[in-house]
């Protein structure tokens, strides 16, 4: 860290905390390879990054930390980094050395305060950090108890560190910018990462995040001001040997004559750095980009600014205690959202239905409470496409309020098992005051459809908005629920098979109004797929029956359900009796219990497309016609299956 933090900088609300924090030391220092031929480097880096001024509250016990930093906030006190096991870092690995530095974590797992300039040293290389690693495991053992940190409530609890994480920070390693020199970009590693010089240089916002567009623009620091180091301040009057003599003496002549916290950044740091390292930062310096008017995070996603700062803050407000920081989840107990495959699919409809419905405990992680009646269609479909967009996850953001108040109406439908499911009970149609719900009369003539054979959601969807062109998404698949609702309650089977098949086609409602509203966000399907719903899943429809028949490839369907699917149809005279999909679909589940039910149907309707499409006798409109049937049989039991 710079000499300048160790006079007391205040950053702004977050980032007026500290420390790397110690977890209990173990009975001994864990085995480590031998790197002493890192050692010599690893000094070097340690004094282009300035960490011993920060971590030395007594020149006689350098790194042995102790120095108070007052703040509005109470003090912060640096920690001791010398290799002593009870009050040190002697008891740490390199595993744990690289998490503080690239992550921001503690040995112990708990956050660190951004005083810490972990935002800067994360860029530090994975080579460097193990030299500075060998070096710093080694300097000598110093017993100093670190002091408690004085901060006031709420600041003293470390949690809060996650809005700041989330909105400010995530973890890069350095990468050189194409087009430009080996010694620039040099100096972008030397000022960026090591050097942290942005820490002092930049204004904060009032989390105490460096505010974007005036990065290296100047601040005050401890009653003296870190002037404008910008490209286009230090051009204007500086040239490229003035600044190298300034950074590693302290004066140019005839400019000016280091002060202050700066004098120490150079004692200790930069008057050590050798000439050709202080000429890559200075013609870095005098040649910088102009900065991005958003912090890191935020950079990457596609987002506009203002939906990525109220979805972030909705996702810390709601998700983020459970699933963590940069949505990792916790392992064997809340799935990772992070690269989840389910959560990245081209259809939103698995992460609105989760949101809405909740989910209940597998045996396998733990249940998730529904937020339906917590977040407005707006914040839903914000936060949905947030998850869908952050840590790297390439979803496409095309959840709108739209779809999710047509998905909302699904969650009317109790769960088998629930209080409100005690008695089948189909609801009257109507609507409170001022909020009519769907049209009777259309209703009564959809259920009179349904109960005369007609299931076809989508032919049901078309028929209702044409008899109430203005209903709303919600309205219109409120309809089609009640519509379905007495037929249901009137047929053969035990309530949790009626309650399977309403929750099931008003699931499929859903997303077909769904689809009307998104027709251009979401690729094509050549045949009908299931598609994740949270807890069930729905039938996707190909845009259009036309022309040949094209099967899909396997994609992500394990390759063992796929053969297991194929085994199990075998060559059947096609196409096969009516209700086969439906006994295949059981029967593989009941082979492959773990198997996913989307991955179940899909592996069924692939296999079973690829007979049809291999039978050049049929005509292509009968082979749509035979796999969309055999399709619809395996999804609609699957929907039902307890």
């Amino acid at each position: 860290m710079s000499g300048a933090r160790k006079r007391g900088i205040v950053f702004g609300l977050a980032a007026a905390f500290w420390g790397l924090g110690l977890a209990p030391a173990p009975a001994q220092t864990p085995a480590a390879p031998d790197d002493s031929a890192l050692v010599a480097r690893g000094e070097y880096l340690a004094r282009a990054a300035d960490c011993m001024p920060c971590h030395t509250g007594d020149k006689a016990k350098p790194f042995a930390g102790g120095l108070g930093l007052n703040t509005p906030f109470g003090t912060l006190y640096s920690v001791n980094i010398t290799s002593d096991v009870a009050t040190g870092i002697g008891s740490w690995s390199f595993d744990d050395f690289r998490r503080a530095l690239h992550d921001g974590i503690r040995k112990d797992g708990a956050y660190l305060y951004p005083a810490m300039p972990f935002d800067a040293y994360t860029g530090i290389t994975e080579d460097d950090l193990k030299a500075l690693w060998a070096y710093v495991r080694r300097i000598p053992a110093v017993n100093a108890p670190n002091p408690e940190n004085g901060l006031s409530f709420p600041f003293n609890i470390r949690l809060g560190m996650l809005a700041w994480r989330e909105l400010f920070f995530q973890p890069a390693f350095f990468k050189p910018t194409p087009g430009k020199s080996d010694e620039w970009n040099r100096g972008a590693y030397l000022v960026e990462a090591l050097g942290h010089c942005s820490d002092c240089h930049s204004p904060r916002n009032i989390m105490g995040a460096i505010k974007g567009k005036e990065a290296f623009t100047g601040a005050e620091v401890d009653g003296f001001y870190a002037p404008d180091i910008a490209s286009g301040a230090l051009g204007k009057t500086w040239r490229k040997d003035m600044l190298i003599q300034f950074l590693k003496t302290g004066s140019a002549p005839q400019k000016t004559v280091v002060f202050g916290p700066m004098a120490e950044v150079v004692h200790d740091s930069l008057s050590h750095l050798t000439d050709a390292d202080l000429a890559a930062m200075a013609t870095y310096l005098l040649e910088s980009p102009p900065p991005l008017d958003a912090p890191a995070p935020q950079k990457a996603s596609p987002l506009p600014a203002d939906v990525y700062a109220r979805a972030s803050k909705l996702f810390i407000d709601n998700c983020a205690v459970c699933h963590q920081q940069q949505g990792t989840g916790l392992l064997g107990a809340i799935p990772s959202l992070a690269g989840n495959p389910a959560v990245t699919a081209a259809e939103p409809y698995n992460v609105i239905a989760a949101t809405l419905h909740g989910l209940p405990s597998d045996g396998h992680y733990g249940t998730m409470p529904s937020f339906a009646g917590r977040l407005s269609d707006q914040q839903i479909a914000d936060v949905v496409n947030y998850v869908r967009t952050a840590w790297g996850n390439q979803g496409t953001p095309n959840a709108t309020p739209r779809m999710v108040a047509a998905w909302r109406e699904t969650v009317k439908v109790p769960d088998y098992g629930t209080q409100a499911a005690s008695a089948f009970d189909c609801a009257q149609v109507g609507g409170a005051p001022g909020a009519p719900g769907p049209d009777p009369k259309a209703v009564a003539a959809l259920t009179a459809a349904i109960a005369g054979g007609n299931r076809e959601v989508s032919s049901l969807v078309e028929s209702y908005e044409a008899a109430a062109p203005n209903a709303s998404p919600a309205q219109v698949v409120d309809a089609l629920m009640a519509a379905y609702c007495p037929v249901v309650a009137a047929g053969a089977g035990e309530d949790y098979q009626k309650y399977a098949r309403l929750k099931g086609f008003t699931l499929q409602a859903a997303a077909d109004v769904s689809f009307r509203g998104t027709p251009d966000s979401l690729p094509d399907v050549p045949v009908v797929t299931a598609v994740v719903a949270g807890k069930s899943l729905v039938a996707r429809q190909p845009e259009s029956l036309a022309g040949p028949l094209a099967c899909p490839a396997a994609g992500k369907i394990p390759a063992d359900l796929v053969t297991a699917a194929a085994g199990l149809i075998g060559k059947p005279q096609l196409p096969v009796p009516g209700g086969a999909g439906g006994g295949y679909a059981r029967e593989l589940v009941t082979k492959n219990p773990k198997a996913r039910p989307a991955d179940i149907a899909n592996a069924l309707i692939l296999s079973y497309c690829g007979l049809v499409a291999a039978d050049k006798g049929i005509e292509p409109a009968t082979q749509h016609a035979y796999v969309e049937d055999f399709g619809q049989q395996v999804i609609q039991t699957l929907q039902v299956q307890p």
